[in-house]
């Protein structure tokens, strides 16, 4: 099977390791943007406003970066961002200013989108067929150790120099990034010439009618939309207050901290592949609906937590719940679009993220200023989880008895 994949797995591996790099940086950025906002606003809620920024630029620039990227090349698109992403990172160091720290997290998600939206494109085109959840796998598995790598080499950043310090070791991952860029894809594009070429009109609805494009491809696209919506309130409060909570309530300092993000991030990356590879033997959906159910039951005892070693298991095990959800959501995507439109697809699918990593930083922050306590952002964890866990059985479970009675009355 790999010999008869080399080609498109070989690139999937240039695409993960250029994705690796710029990764390390977002975790870098993601683990000390609410760290450093606490420091100067000292208020939960405002540390929650100012992350939530960042999505709420990238769920409105989702859909026109995706058409760009189907229009002018996944490549090019991405080496923009992370060039001007590089240039942002200078800058946040030279600031202080809450307002200027706000105004610079709009720019962020704008840019973060033409980062996100060509990689997952170039890895969507170059997973094969019969390795579709197997290829997320190797991709999430690879890039994972940078976001396992960023939030310990940010927690030592700040607990030896300062979190400020951090942006610019933000700016240097990214700039590396670019350079990755040039030398392992050559100065060539990688949009797919061979594709029937997908013309898009230019309407002031243009949004609305990309979404309505979206529902219309399959019966699953509107669950799939709303469970990864779900699954990322999850990944926006890990990286917004699992750190947060940890030095507030267990006393924590700011590399232990890191250390613990770095290790539920090492979580994940352990059970990447094997999640891939066991998606790909039994189906998606078994594996997504256990998923969530470890979700809920591992943030419930993250919010009771009363000591930090029941703290740390049970955040390890939401982490390790991530590894279930995300490859079959990604490959459920892949498998229901259509090649010339992957761009624009992806990019009403990823709007589903943006909602998600809105209303967690949001909500929690919230919900943990209301109470006193970072602790308590979790609550809207395990609430969202149980309602996707019911969700993945409402919609996939019925569908899985249907397939098995066909199969026995065929052989019959």
């Amino acid at each position: 099977m790999l010999g008869k994949n080399y080609k498109a797995l070989s690139s999937l591996l240039k695409v993960s390791l250029l994705s690796f790099i710029a990764i390390f940086a977002f975790a870098i950025y993601d683990f000390v943007l609410p760290i450093f906002t606490e420091d100067q606003a000292g208020s939960l809620a405002l540390v929650g406003i100012i992350v939530s920024l960042v999505y709420v630029a990238s769920l409105i620039a989702e859909v026109p970066v995706g058409r760009l990227v189907d229009r002018y090349g996944r490549i090019r698109v991405l080496m923009i961002a992370t060039t001007s992403l590089a240039a942002l990172g200078i800058i946040y160091f030279a600031l202080n200013d809450i307002l200027w720290l706000a105004s610079l997290s709009l720019i962020v998600g704008v840019l973060a989108v033409a980062f996100w939206i060509p990689s997952a494109v170039l890895v969507r085109q170059f997973s094969p067929k019969n390795m579709l959840n197997a290829s997320q796998g190797i991709y999430l598995t690879i890039t994972q150790l940078g976001w396992i790598g960023g939030p310990i080499l940010a927690g030592f950043i700040a607990e030896t120099l300062s979190p400020k310090h951090n942006f610019l070791i933000f700016a240097g991952f990214m700039f590396a990034a670019t350079i990755a860029a040039l030398i392992l894809f050559k100065g060539k594009d990688t949009t797919a010439a061979h594709l029937e070429p997908h013309k898009h009109r230019a309407k002031i609805n243009a949004f609305l009618e990309s979404f309505t494009k979206f529902v219309k491809l399959h019966k699953h696209a509107t669950p799939l939309y709303i469970l990864t919506m779900i699954a990322n309130i999850w990944i926006a409060l890990e990286w917004s207050f699992i750190a947060i909570a940890g030095m507030q309530v267990f006393h924590l300092t700011d590399g232990a901290a890191g250390l613990l993000v770095g290790a539920m991030m090492a979580m994940e990356g352990l059970l990447y592949f094997t999640s891939g590879y066991l998606m790909d033997k039994i189906g998606s959906k078994y594996v997504l609906t256990a998923g969530f159910f470890l979700l809920f039951c591992a943030t419930y005892f993250t919010f009771l937590s009363h000591t930090m070693e029941y703290y740390v298991i049970s955040v390890l095990l939401a982490a390790g719940a991530t590894s279930w959800i995300i490859p079959g959501t990604e490959a459920l995507l892949t498998k229901i679009t259509p090649a010339n439109i992957l761009g624009e697809m992806t990019s009403v699918f990823d709007t589903s993220k943006d909602f998600g990593l809105i209303i967690g930083p949001l909500a929690g922050g919230f919900i943990a200023s209301f109470f006193g306590s970072a602790q308590y952002a979790f609550s809207l964890v395990f609430i969202t989880a149980a309602v996707a866990t019911i969700l993945c059985g409402y919609v996939f479970w019925p569908e899985q008895k249907d397939i098995k009675i066909n199969k026995l009355f065929a052989k019959n």
